[in-house]
């Protein structure tokens, strides 16, 4: 084999490995994942968000009327 085929082959065979190298989609997907489950947490805390506070806001209320009167 001559060098010209040698280094043939060996770009042959990096191109192949580039083509079945799997790890860089797994982290990809790993990104799509996160994003995607960050997106989900923030529209649930802003949908809720509003009534969590009034709800906070009527607890700590009842606590401190129930402090003042001594009960």
């Amino acid at each position: 084999m001559s060098n010209a085929g040698a280094g043939s082959f060996e770009r042959m065979r990096s191109v192949r490995r580039f083509f079945n190298d799997k790890t860089g989609a797994t982290v990809i997907e790993y990104g799509l994942i996160a994003a995607l489950m960050s997106a989900a947490i923030i529209s649930g805390v802003g949908a809720f968000g509003g009534s969590l506070a009034s709800a906070f806001n009527i607890l700590s209320n009842t606590i401190q009327n129930s402090s003042a009167s001594g009960n």
